[in-house]
This record gives C-alpha cells, structure tokens and sequence, in this order.
C-alpha cells in the first residue's frame, strides 16, 4: 500500500517483524514498559516502569507508536514524532534482548527512513552520550552528531542530537 502521508497506517508488515500502532488502553504498553525499564538507556537515566508506561500511553497526536512484533512475540517499540524539525524525530527505539543482533533496529530504521522519504528531507534521533553501542549503531547509518544538549534528560548526563540528511 502506498501512502502520502507518513505513519498513517495502523499496522506494517516488514521482512522480518510486523508493526502496530499501540492501543493507549492495551496490553502492549504493559509488556513493554517493564523490560524497557530494566534497560540501558532507560535504565541508568532513572527511568522508572511507570514513566514508560505513561509515556507510551499519554494523548500525543504527533507521536505515533509501534509495538514491534516477529511471530507474535513483543520484539520492541518505535515511537516516532512527526512532524518535528523538517523530518521526523526518533523519539524511541528499543529491541528487547532475545531480540538484538539480528538485524531488527536495521530493518525499524530503513522503515522509518522509507517513511520519512515520503515527506522530508530528514531524520533526527537523540541518544545518550554514554550509549556508545547506539551511537555506533546510527553512525554506521549514516547518522551525524549535530548538537550535544547538556542534562535535557537526567542531570548530569549528555544527550546528543543526531541528524541524517536523506
């Protein structure tokens, strides 16, 4: 199906995993949001189960949110902001462990950036200074550190706002 619109559908199906959008009231929330707590970024910068919980769930028409799913088991979450600064912002990836290093953030970020093409000329991400594995993650992609923004998520913490042209 060919949209003229960005993450208008409710559900995608990829090579390797299928996304759909998060039902504020569903379950989904709640499988997720207790691994992502126990997980670095999230974890080291205080994040608690219940902040995740809420911040997949709070009203926000301009973030659209994808739980990541292969063979119907919770594989992750993408949580996009669009529109934002002439492209869409990557407000959350998160591959659960049983899942990483198989090539599924490749396969999000190529959907993302597909998306994107529809209607910018840009991607933004933030990551966590500390996130060396993330950066080097979205270095290889092609992604470009733009602006380090000192204590915007934890005190005492950089995060670093990453830009890819397309």
């Amino acid at each position: 199906m060919t949209h003229t619109e960005p993450f208008i559908a409710t559900s995608y199906d990829l090579v390797s995993c299928r996304l759909d959008m998060l039902d504020p009231a569903g379950r989904a929330a709640v499988e997720l949001s207790r691994p992502l707590a126990a997980m670095d970024p999230w974890s080291r910068l205080g994040y608690q189960e219940r902040q995740l919980y809420q911040g997949m769930t709070r009203p926000d028409p301009a973030l659209k949110r994808y739980g990541v799913s292969v063979a119907d088991r919770a594989a992750g979450l993408i949580q996009v902001r669009h529109p934002w600064l002439r492209g869409p912002y990557l407000e959350l990836l998160a591959v659960l462990p049983d899942f990483q290093g198989q090539g599924l953030g490749r396969e999000l970020m190529a959907w993302l950036e597909g998306q994107a093409r529809i209607s910018s000329k840009n991607v933004w991400v933030l990551v966590s200074a500390f996130n060396d594995r993330a950066r080097g993650f979205y270095a290889g992609l092609g992604y470009r550190e733009t602006a380090v923004l000192t204590d915007l998520v934890a005190s005492g913490y950089d995060e670093i706002l990453l830009r890819k042209s397309l």
